[in-house]
Formats: structure tokens, sequence, C-alpha cells
């Protein structure tokens, strides 16, 4: 039996309002969750951070390889800045709101779109924890710091170079974040 494949306007008819909002909100969200998880850095990191995130998502959003699907639900969220005051309140439950997505978006769309979105997701996390270092920069704690092989590995793409939450970028508080984030969506590409 072949599964049913929807238009992107079809996707989003099956959505109810609320449920449409907090999808188009996720990329913005993510983002700030991962910022707000470490404030060590001051207003200089969450600046830098909330720059990075403005940045990715219009990227992301120009991304020509990216789903319909993707693509749509990134141009909505940036077309939605005038909510992302809003949007940037009770951070606490975005978890929640992930699973509760996941699930709803396993209903109405394929298998690959939905992991594409949670790949973006991630990425979206990930960019914004690497805008800033907030480990101190003289941390001679060798194992925070990857080798040289580590990055070089990560480069040209070789999944054993290890999780990319391990990068020297990322302060501790926004691994638990990122942690929470693809556990809450059932991310499986770590």
């Amino acid at each position: 039996m072949n599964p049913v494949i929807y238009s992107v306007n079809e996707i989003f008819s099956q959505l109810s309002p609320e449920d449409e909002q907090v999808l188009i909100s996720l990329p913005y969200r993510v983002g700030l969750y991962v910022s707000f998880s470490d404030i060590t850095g001051g207003w200089q990191a969450q600046d830098k951070e909330n720059q990075t995130l403005v940045n990715i998502l219009r990227e992301f959003s120009q991304d020509f390889y990216k789903t319909e699907f993707m693509q749509k639900v990134l141009m909505d969220t940036l077309a939605s800045r005038a909510q992302w005051t809003i949007w940037s309140r009770d951070l606490q439950n975005l978890p929640n709101a992930l699973s509760n997505t996941m699930s709803v978006l396993s209903n109405v769309i394929d298998g690959d779109d939905l992991n594409q979105f949670k790949d973006v997701l991630i990425d979206v996390a990930l960019s914004v924890a690497t805008a800033f270092k907030e480990n101190n920069l003289d941390d001679s704690d060798a194992q925070s710091q990857p080798s040289i092989r580590q990055l070089i590995a990560k480069l040209i793409g070789d999944k054993r170079s290890g999780n990319p939450f391990d990068h020297a970028n990322i302060s501790e508080t926004e691994k638990e974040a990122l942690k929470t984030i693809a556990n809450f969506m059932g991310y499986k590409g770590l």
C-alpha cells in the first residue's frame, strides 16, 4: 500500500490553528531555548546568539534542498516576526510542545519530512549553541576541546567523529538543553 502524499496546503489544512502556530514557532523557540539555557556570556552572548538565530532561519528558508513543507514552516516563522516576543515566553514548555507537535505531525506528513523537520530544529539549536563560547577560552580541559582529527572528520562528514553536542563552544547547560530538545522530539540522528 502506497502512503498518501499531501501537498503543503493539505498538510497545513489538517492542523488546528493552535497546532499551526506552535509548529511555525518551533524553529525560533528551539534557538531561544538553547540561548537562554546559559546566561554566562551575558548580553553579549545573547545578542550574538539571537543574530545567529535570525541569520540561520533566513539561510535555511532559502535552501532549495529543503522540502516544500520545511521551507513553508521556515518562511512562516520569519513572516511571523511580530510574534517572536510572545513566542519567547514560557520556554520551559518547549519540550512538551516539541513532543506534542511531533505526535501531530507524524499523522499528517511522511517520515522523511518529519525527520528533516527534526534535523532542521537540531541544526538551528546547534548553530545558536556554537555562536558564542561561554566556556572559558583558557580552559585547559583537553576533553572539551576537539582534536584536529575530530574537526577534520566532522568537516568531511564522518559520523564517527563524535556527538555534535561535543563542540568546544557548547557549554554544559547548552548541551543539556540540546539533549532535552532531541529527546522530546524523538531525534535519532546522534
